[in-house]
């Protein structure tokens, strides 16, 4: 899953609190350019089983962010699904 914020520094504290309260590892890394919403963007690359958690997680943050993306692979291409 991807959650895209709009700074390095919001991507940075989702990143710690979801290792932190999910134990799975969690990356930031530039937004997709298919799920970009114009100028720099940042997201927090995690694993879709913390999609819940992640959730709950930003409703209790304050952290605004611009959207939860799943990817897939459908006929060799990658394709992303809004969770949120």
């Amino acid at each position: 899953m991807y959650i895209v914020v709009g700074s390095a520094t919001a991507a940075e504290r989702i990143k710690r609190m979801t290792e932190r309260s999910v134990g799975y590892p969690a990356y930031v890394v530039k937004t997709p350019q298919p799920i970009r919403r114009g100028g720099c963007s940042y997201s927090v690359k995690a694993d879709d089983r913390a999609i819940g958690s992640v959730k709950q997680i930003l409703r209790g943050s304050g952290i605004s962010y611009k959207g939860i993306y799943t990817e897939h692979i459908k006929n060799g291409e990658r394709v992303y699904h809004a969770v949120s």
